[in-house]
This record gives structure tokens, C-alpha cells and sequence, in this order.
């Protein structure tokens, strides 16, 4: 590859937003650079071992397509079926809640990024950008080539940090009013579960996905881990393996990487009480080792971009519609405690108490993913233009893919007719998106 190159497009972060605006951008038959930090694709999916997507439906329908549907399938057809949950009001098992192998998902998001002629460079850390006039003009980037720069036409930042709009002295907006953020979890991966043993528990007495029953059990005898109140998720796997989104690290600031190496070590010295609960308190569980952590801490929440429009907290309660819509989703406001002296949501209890009716959805605009005092970036992913409280509903990894193919295909719309971001017909990109399948219909 010749770095010195110019694209029409570069992609900064291979999470599921950055995977969803490369192939969509480089299925439009442009030229796309997609940049990682790491040795692989997937973004929290893999590199923090989440365990499981969250949902893809309204409850009874998919309002996730695309390729974040593409992704989510293509996984599957190389992964065993979780017997955890059945198919019931409001869940849906084929996309709702789907077990996640990081290995497999790792060389299925690669083969689609490759296949669809994006070029893709990992191992590569972006370190400052070059702007001038409301226009980033390249990337400045390092890995054991060296230093060097990465010119574009156009720009999608899918960091999961909006580390391209800060470095261009973009405005944003962070945490809460105090400054704090959602607490990170550091998720792991366990071996030796005896499945067949712990389904029968299960069933028998209506333990969910957050061993509620287990748990509470442990809170009776004083044994659950310290500053716990709830396992946030169990995935089973298969062969005995089964991910935990289980334990949290407060007062956590993710964008200082002294605090960051500090988060890290306690996370993985809180490892063996977690494990202790499970051997002891939920029946499969007392053999179970643990097999691997994630490479990273899991973070929640960081920086939010100010865009042409923000999404808010009444949008959710309104079940917001927009003329400019590129995705719809429906889940909840889902707002981890910034500090273990708050309650479970600490104090954003209100918004947590707002779920959906079966079948109802909101919609994400364009303008979300436009920051402003830029010509030609995008932002997509957790950082798109939001109040708190929404971004505690957009930040999982469904909604990125969706803002992600959004963010790809308007590039590419922009490049092949020399339109600047705001220039670009909203139609046209409606019906590209619906083309690559999208859903974007809407029913209030």
C-alpha cells in the first residue's frame, strides 16, 4: 500500500460503526481506507469480549438491516445456537440478544471489509489530524512503518471517542453535569460451564440473563462482590464457554490514559471474586474457569459531538420521526452508575423506567452525524450529536452499524457528486439505504 496515497474516504475505528460506514462507502465503488488500532476488527465487540449483540428488534420486528444484519448473520452461520432464551413477547431469538464469539466475528468482519475493496490498515494508531478552513485534509498516523500522513476527500470518525473531531478542535460535549461518566466493565470469557446443568436450573427456576436469582442469593449471605448490584449479562456460547458483562470500574474518565491503565488493573483484579460468585452461586458454574478477559476495558460513554441536530430525551419519549431519518432502533435508555454510592442508574432512575411498547421505535437523523464547523466529516457510533440520556440507547453496537452504513453511504454519494456533506439530498441517500437494506420505514 502506498500510504501517501489519497482516498476518497477514510474511516478512523473498526468497531460495528466504522465496519458498517467502510463496506457501505466501498460498496458504492469509491475508494476507502478503513484505520484500526488494534489487530483486528469488531471494536468492543471483540477487543472488551462483550458477550452478546443487543437486540436488532422493536419486540416483533427487525428495525436493524443492513449490514449490521449481514454481520450478525453471517456470524451465526459459524456459531452454535444459544438454548438460553426462547422466543417470547418482546424478544426475539434470531436477533435479539445473540451470543457473540469474538473469534469468529473477528475473521467474518475482516472477510467482509476486504471483500467488499476497502483497503484496511491495523496495528495503526491516528495521532493528530491536519484542518484548515472546515476541512480535515488528512490523518496523521503511526504504526512500525513509522509516522506518516493519509490524505481524503471525505471523513468518517467511528472512534468511539470523536477523537478526529477533538484533534480538529471540534466541540463536544462529555458525561454528565458533574463530569462523570457511566462506570467501564471489564468482560470476560468462561470455560468448563456445564450447560445441560444450568439450562435445567434455568428452567426451573426462571433465571434470566442478569442471574437475578443467583444474585440475590449471594446479596443474602453478604457474598456478592463488593460495589456489585447486578450481573449486567450472561451469553452462553457454546462447548462450555459462556461471556459475562459482569463488574464495573467508577469513577472512570476514559479519555486519560493514566486512569485508563488504572482502570485496567482494577478490573482484572476484581476477576477472581467474580469467578467466586459464579462457582458457588449458579448451579453449571462450579467447575467454570476463567479463560480469557477482554484485550480492553469496555467503555460506555465518552465524548458526545455538538451537531447540526441533537437527539433528546423527548425524542425518545415522542418516538421522534425525521424527514431525514438513516435508522431507526428501540432500546432502552440504559445508563450504568458513575460512582458505587449511586443507586443502579444512579440519577438518571427516570429514564431507565422508559421502555418501549412492543413494536414502537425511534429514528436517528442525518444531522446527528454532522458536527458542526466541518465540511466533510461525519461522526457515527456512541458519539453522534445527543443528550446523555439518548446516547445511554444509541451506543450499542446495532445502532453503531446502522449510523455507520449512514455515515459510509452519504460519503460515497458526496464523492461521486462533489456535494459537501449538507449539500447531499436526503432522498438519494434514503434510497441507497434502502437499497443496501436498510429499514427505514416508520409506523408511530
Amino acid at each position: 500500500m502506498n500510504y501517501k496515497e489519497k482516498y476518497d474516504v477514510i474511516v478512523a475505528g473498526g468497531g460495528p460503526s466504522g465496519i458498517g460506514a467502510a463496506i457501505s462507502a466501498a460498496r458504492n465503488g469509491i475508494k476507502v481506507l478503513l484505520v484500526e488500532q488494534a489487530g483486528y476488527l469488531g471494536g468492543i465487540a471483540t477487543n472488551g469480549c462483550v458477550p452478546a449483540f443487543c437486540p436488532y428488534t422493536d419486540g416483533e420486528k427487525l428495525v436493524i438491516g443492513g449490514i449490521g444484519l449481514e454481520v450478525l448473520n453471517n456470524m451465526k452461520k459459524e456459531c452454535a445456537e444459544s438454548p438460553f432464551y426462547d422466543n417470547k413477547p418482546g424478544r426475539l431469538k434470531e436477533y435479539d440478544w445473540v451470543p457473540i464469539d469474538p473469534e469468529v466475528l473477528k475473521r467474518v468482519t475482516e472477510q467482509m471489509v476486504v471483500k467488499s475493496n476497502c483497503d484496511l490498515l491495523l496495528h495503526t494508531v491516528i495521532t493528530n489530524v491536519n484542518y484548515s478552513d472546515g476541512r480535515l485534509e488528512s490523518l496523521v498516523v503511526h504504526n512500525k512503518s513509522g509516522n506518516f500522513t493519509i490524505g481524503a476527500r471525505y471523513f468518517i470518525d467511528c472512534t468511539g471517542d470523536a477523537d478526529l473531531v477533538a484533534q480538529a478542535g471540534g466541540i463536544y460535549e462529555y458525561g454528565d453535569k458533574d463530569g462523570l461518566v457511566q462506570a467501564g466493565t471489564l468482560c470476560f470469557r468462561i470455560a468448563n460451564l456445564d450447560i445441560e446443568k444450568f439450562m435445567k436450573y434455568a428452567k426451573e427456576t426462571g433465571e434470566d440473563g442478569n442471574l437475578n436469582i443467583a444474585a440475590s442469593k449471594a446479596k443474602a449471605m453478604g457474598e456478592f462482590p463488593e460495589n456489585e448490584r447486578y450481573v449486567s449479562g450472561i451469553a452462553l456460547q457454546g462447548g462450555g464457554m459462556a461471556g459475562l458483562n459482569f463488574g464495573h470500574i467508577y469513577h472512570l474518565n476514559p479519555l486519560d490514559g493514566e486512569d485508563l491503565t488504572r482502570a485496567e488493573i482494577e478490573a482484572r483484579e476484581k476477576l477472581p471474586e467474580l469467578m467466586k460468585f459464579l462457582n458457588k452461586y449458579v448451579p453449571g458454574a462450579e467447575q467454570a474457569v476463567l479463560a480469557s478477559s477482554g484485550p480492553v476495558i469496555g467503555l460506555r460513554e465518552s465524548r458526545r459531538i455538538v451537531g447540526d441536530y441533537k437527539l433528546t430525551i423527548e425524542d425518545y419519549y415522542k418516538r421522534a420521526y425525521f424527514e431525514d431519518t438513516i435508522a431507526r432502533y428501540s432500546y432502552p435508555i440504559d445508563i450504568h452508575a458513575a460512582t458505587p454510592d449511586e443507586d443502579d442508574y444512579g440519577k438518571n432512575r427516570e429514564y431507565v423506567t422508559s421502555r418501549y411498547k412492543i413494536g414502537e421505535a425511534y429514528s436517528i437523523p442525518y444531522r446527528s452525524l454532522l458536527p458542526v464547523g466541518f465540511k466533510n466529516l461525519l461522526v457515527a457510533g456512541r458519539t453522534i450529536s445527543s443528550d446523555r440520556a439518548m446516547m445511554a440507547s444509541v451506543r450499542v453496537m446495532p445502532a453503531c452499524f446502522a449510523t455507520g452504513e449512514a455515515a459510509g453511504a452519504a460519503a460515497a454519494i458526496c464523492v461521486k457528486e462533489g456535494l459537501d456533506l449538507r449539500e447531499l439530498p436526503i432522498q438519494k441517500l434514503l434510497e441507497t439505504l434502502s437499497g443496501q437494506g436498510a429499514i427505514l420505514d416508520f409506523q408511530r
